[in-house]
């Protein structure tokens, strides 16, 4: 197996994992507590990694202690989904000042 075929999936599988727990942070809480629409939406992202590194690090630990490397796994992912939805916040906004 190519060395790069992991990383690649590990990206792809991170960034949907990032992205759906992000929808339901910002469901959930985000937009009850932050107006701004690129802030709401790159606070999901932050705590959306937060939330799916730290049950990574629990899954990849394997019987062994805590595995920290997940932090670093789901970092790439998390910047590729910030960046998506920092800029879904941007057109939000200006379609609100627009209206």
């Amino acid at each position: 197996m190519h060395p790069y075929a992991f990383s690649f999936g590990s990206i792809i599988g991170g960034a949907i994992a990032i992205a759906l727990v992000a929808l339901l942070w910002r469901w959930a809480l985000m937009r009850r507590i932050i107006a701004d629409p690129v802030q709401r939406n790159v606070a999901a992202v932050a705590a959306a990694w937060v939330t799916a590194s730290t049950l990574a690090g629990f899954g990849m630990a394997d019987g062994g202690p805590y595995a920290w490397h997940a932090w670093g796994v789901y970092l790439v992912p998390a910047v590729i989904v910030g960046a998506l939805a920092a800029y879904g916040g941007l057109k939000e906004r200006t379609r609100a000042v627009d209206e």
